[in-house]
């Protein structure tokens, strides 16, 4: 009998791509309906994860770039629930968490050993969530920097809207740094610790997952930029500015997404790639998403992918 491997959000943008890199392996894969269970119901979960005999939960209920305040309720509130109840029923839960738990030191890179100090609602959420899992024995917590999605918002989707309409000179910055990674990544990563945890790794706590090449948000834009430009689309121009120190507060987000990918690499033998690798598919994926380009300008795989 195939091992059973619960999504617990599989309709999310993040949570679509893990659950389609997912469905085509050889794992019985759950998604329970959007609404179907409440979070903070802790004898409702129980008994889903009993009557389907779950192995492995993969926690992304409330997950998204930049979670509004109901999605980081639903953050907490899902962790804390499957914390209690996954340390019951001794079931594995590899969790998705973000950058957004640091941002209060002056740092470019972060590593798996560094100290959390989020500077927003959300970043709070984000850390609350994580510690939720700290008592329970078999976890993992998976923190991811930029994440590039072409479905539903996302702040990569921002920019690509922004390049391809009319409008004022776009305005960004080498203030703030990442190390983006497609959310195609994140399922492929989390499929390969799954594999190993089934096969008795015994790797737990906190991992890091990020690109190997760390850029600023004024070189990512400019890449994606020339992409667009090549495909005859880019319609704004922009430029590098700096912003005020009141700005970036504002902006609610740390000077630094970029992560080492140690414990990862050490422990699951992960490559560490570059984000430029697929970026040109991703763009042109969005592109044919928004009828832009021709379907035909697309290989068949891609275009399912985007949709």
């Amino acid at each position: 009998m195939a091992n059973k491997v619960l999504i617990t959000d599989a309709f999310s943008p993040v949570g679509r791509a893990i659950y389609s890199v997912f469905q085509n392996s050889a794992y019985a894969v759950l998604a329970p309906p959007a609404g179907s269970l409440q979070w903070d119901n802790t004898d409702a979960i129980e008994q889903y994860l009993l009557d389907h005999h779950v192995d492995i939960i993969i926690n992304t209920a409330g997950w998204f770039e930049t979670p509004d305040r109901d999605q980081q309720q639903t953050l907490v509130s899902a962790a804390e629930s499957l914390a209690q109840v996954a340390r019951s029923l001794d079931c594995i839960v590899l969790h998705l968490s973000s950058y957004r738990v640091f941002g209060g030191e002056n740092k470019s890179t972060y590593d798996e050993t560094d100290k959390p100090h989020p500077i927003s609602p959300a970043g709070r959420a984000f850390l609350k969530a994580e510690r939720a899992f700290e008592d329970n024995q078999r976890y993992i917590c998976l923190r991811v920097s930029w994440v590039l999605d072409i479905l539903g918002e996302s702040v990569f989707v921002r920019l690509l809207r922004a390049l391809t309409t009319e409008g004022p000179v776009l305005e960004v910055t080498h203030q703030r740094r990442g190390a983006p990674l497609s959310s195609q990544e994140v399922g492929r990563v989390l499929l390969a610790m799954t594999h190993q945890v089934f096969c008795g790794a015994e790797n737990w706590g906190v991992f890091h997952l990020a690109s190997g090449d760390p850029c600023s948000s004024a070189e990512f834009a400019e890449v994606v930029a020339d992409i667009l430009e090549k495909e005859h689309q880019l319609k704004r121009e922009w430029q590098v500015e700096a912003l005020s120190e009141e700005a970036l507060e504002a902006q609610g987000e740390p000077d630094s997404a970029a992560l080492t990918v140690r414990r990862c690499r050490d422990n699951f033998g992960y490559q560490v790639r570059s984000w430029r690798q697929g970026l040109t598919g991703l763009v042109r994926a969005w592109l044919v998403q928004q009828r832009l380009l021709p379907e035909k300008a697309m290989p068949r795989h891609h275009v399912s992918e985007s949709r």
